[in-house]
């Protein structure tokens, strides 16, 4: 097979296949919750996921949104970028990946109409997205008594669903929890309960805007023990209900 770029909703229901070529997914509005192999992430504007031949995937739309999927054959043309798909993995774009991203959604027309277009396009996206999992400088070790507050954050957006006790924190960011709590408040400003509190609100936001999501869903979604804990959150912290936020927006 030739590669294949196409821009599409993906269905706001969970489903499930598995296909004979690599995939890579990532989002130009909206967002998405993918599981492979066991492993759950969220693609959106900031992240998508690369999909081996042959892996079972699970998928589901958040709301309104708007996906750019590329096929891979399982020989790519440039052998190495292979590399890419030898397990399932989930990726953050910076700027220059966003950027090359808004260049594909805008020249629709050119790989729509051109397998030239197509192959040339997918080959640049592959090849920037393989020089910044593999090809960066060998990170320095963070300096003593300072947390890799990107990897936690990577961390704790994946995991936002489940209970994650200062202990699991700890243990992600190599410190003892005691250590990690102060760590913690000196790098951010806040306690990691806080911290958590904040992110999951503003994903029950997104999932407000964006769904219909019930009350109880979104809930469990965000990692709130209820529907009454994420009112209750709600309430303390923006000032307004979640039905009055949805209603408003």
């Amino acid at each position: 097979m030739q590669p294949r770029i196409r821009s599409f909703p993906l269905p706001t229901l969970c489903l499930h296949h598995d296909h004979s070529y690599h995939q890579l997914v990532i989002a130009l509005s909206g967002s998405a919750e993918f599981e492979i192999a066991g492993y759950g992430g969220r693609v959106d504007a900031m992240h998508g996921c690369l999909v081996p031949s042959g892996e079972t995937h699970f998928y589901e739309g958040l709301g309104k949104n708007q996906h750019v999927v590329m096929d891979f054959p399982l020989h790519t043309a440039a052998h190495e970028l292979e590399r890419l798909f030898d397990r399932p993995r989930y990726f953050t774009a910076d700027s220059s990946l966003r950027l090359l991203l808004g260049f594909l959604d805008k020249e629709q027309k050119l790989w729509q109409e051109s397998a030239d277009a197509v192959e040339g396009m997918s080959k640049v996206f592959l090849g920037s997205l393989y020089q910044r999992l593999f090809e960066q400088p060998l990170a320095l070790p963070s300096p003593k008594g300072r947390l890799d507050l990107v990897k936690l954050e990577v961390y704790i957006q994946q995991h936002l669903s489940e209970p994650l006790p200062v202990t699991r924190l700890a243990e992600v960011a190599c410190v003892s929890p005691g250590h990690f709590h102060a760590l913690f408040r000196e790098a951010t400003g806040t306690t990691p309960g806080q911290y958590l509190t904040q992110a999951r609100l503003e994903r029950a936001q997104d999932l407000l805007r964006e769904t219909r999501f019930s009350m109880s869903v979104i809930a469990e979604k965000v990692g709130f023990s209820s529907q009454s804990s994420l009112t209750h959150a709600f309430r303390r912290y923006l000032g307004r209900t979640p039905a009055e936020f949805r209603k408003i927006h």
